[in-house]
């Protein structure tokens, strides 16, 4: 393995854990949202590039690349509903959603949906059960980004999968630990051009390795003629099913917590529309282009072990070694800035109980430890996850995905937008929205995940219905347009 390709590498890690450094040391960490939110004041681009990075994971480079390689197009139903979903979420629910942060103090989507059913009884019961959803489903997530580093850095680097995820775990930990939110912005950002310059280069060298866009699509043809088909070779009911698996997948969008934590930090309303732009912009290339390396990978790597490393393999094979470093380093960007920021929200959901339900008087200073105390014992249980490798990285992802968007998303749009929401529907929400999601998953795999969403949705509508007349009024004013 050349040394130039692991030079560059290394120096990408050390920039990444300076940028937390110099946060730690330059900024006035005095408050914890400062730490968790960068004191509200995040603008344009950051917000847009970061939130997009923040995404982008292992799922853009590893898990989206091995579902070209084995289905092709097909993908592409997903990525047309997850775009037109940040579309609606930059468009109905950033500026709200800001706005209504501000004034109730939250500094998380789970502080936000507890701080609304403040008043209620069972509001404290609210903000544990939902916790608890978002602990559960980001330590999966973190695990599978901390699976994708390595893979990244055994196919890429050489380095012993074990050692990889030590490394990753580390790093990661190190600079969101050091500097909060203003760390995972910045490094999103530099991460976020990085990957930018992998979509566009990667898929551009494997086609000329093949010889050409009409060399591509007859090589792919020949490989699988449904490789370049949105049916993926299916019909009637099968394709059906198919098509609302990609769909009700791309609605876990609705709930990813550390996506939603950028609309709460973002400068002012005033700047969303910018940022749509550039969001969506960025997310159109993430969603498409790894799909059709996925293809080419099927022509050029056809008897690849795991179709989730064709692009590490490519990238090895197909660039300089200083070059390669450089854009293996960008895809492990898409890894790691998923991961800080999932780091980040599960710190900031365990330190608001903390501070909510154990220890009210607890200074910021104490709280701040805590919120560092808890990125690195995360860490850690990513890295434990890691090592046990529970499935596949698009399994993993899927899985916590899906479970975000039901137990987080679906709440929140209710409150936003249905002010009958009651406290009791709620609960009711989260709790059969993790036992489905789970169980859709164990019992009826074929059928994941088409069943989490009707079911929590007739949950949060049928149990407002019946709870209205006796729900206590929570004082809060409903968040709606």
């Amino acid at each position: 393995m050349s040394i130039g390709l692991q030079a560059t590498f290394g120096l990408y890690l050390l920039v990444l854990v300076a940028i937390g450094l110099y946060f730690f040391l330059t900024e006035e960490t005095k408050q914890l949202s400062d730490y968790m939110l960068a004191g509200r004041d995040v603008g344009t681009w950051p917000i847009a590039i970061s939130e997009v990075s923040s995404v982008a994971s292992g799922w853009t480079f590893f898990a989206w690349v091995g579902v070209g390689f084995a289905v092709g197009l097909s993908g592409l139903w997903f990525s047309l509903t997850m775009i037109l979903l940040v579309v609606f979420m930059y468009r109905y629910v950033a500026s709200p959603l800001r706005r209504h942060s501000e004034e109730l103090g939250t500094i998380t989507v789970t502080d936000h949906i507890a701080a609304y059913f403040e008043d209620d009884a069972i509001g404290p019961t609210i903000r544990l059960v939902v916790t608890f959803a978002v602990v559960t489903f980001m330590v999966s997530y973190i695990g599978a980004q901390i699976i994708a580093v390595g893979q990244a850095m055994d196919t890429g680097l050489g380095i012993d999968y074990t050692t990889a995820i030590l490394v990753g775990g580390v790093a990661v930990g190190a600079y969101t630990m050091l500097g909060g939110f203003n760390a995972s912005v910045w490094t999103d950002v530099f991460q976020g051009v990085l990957i930018f310059v992998a979509v566009l280069a990667l898929p551009i060298l494997m086609l000329a390795e093949i010889g050409g866009w009409s060399a591509f699509v007859s090589e792919a043809n020949a490989a699988n003629p449904d490789l370049l088909s949105m049916t993926a070779g299916d019909a009637g009911m099968a394709l059906t099913i198919g098509v609302l698996a990609w769909i009700t997948f791309a609605f876990g969008t609705i709930g990813q917590p550390h996506s939603l934590m950028r609309f709460q930090a973002i400068r002012s309303e005033s700047i969303v529309s910018k940022a749509s732009v550039i969001a969506v912009s960025f997310q159109s290339l993430r969603l498409t282009i790894p799909l059709f390396i996925g293809v080419a990978g099927r022509v050029l790597y056809s008897d690849i072990g795991n179709p989730e490393n064709v692009a590490m393999t490519a990238i090895v094979d197909l660039f300089p070694p200083v070059v390669a470093g450089i854009l293996l380093a960008a895809i492990v960007s898409a890894i790691l800035s998923t991961s800080d920021s999932m780091l980040l929200v599960t710190s900031s959901d365990i330190t608001r109980f903390y501070e909510e339900r154990i220890n009210p008087d607890a200074s910021d200073t104490t709280l701040i430890l805590l919120g560092r105390a808890t990125v690195a014992t995360v860490a850690v249980l990513g890295v434990a996850l890691a090592w046990v490798r529970p499935g596949t990285i698009f399994d993993i992802i899927e899985f916590a995905y899906v479970g975000l968007g039901v137990t987080v998303g679906f709440p929140l749009l209710f409150i936003l937008f249905w002010k009958r929401t009651t406290a009791e529907a709620v609960l009711a929400a989260v709790i059969i929205g993790m036992g489905v999601s789970i169980g859709n998953l164990w019992y009826l795999p074929e059928y994941f995940p088409l069943l989490p969403w009707p079911v929590t949705a007739a949950t949060l509508v049928g149990v407002s219905l019946a709870t209205a007349g006796s729900s206590t009024e929570t004082e809060q004013t409903a968040l709606d347009q």
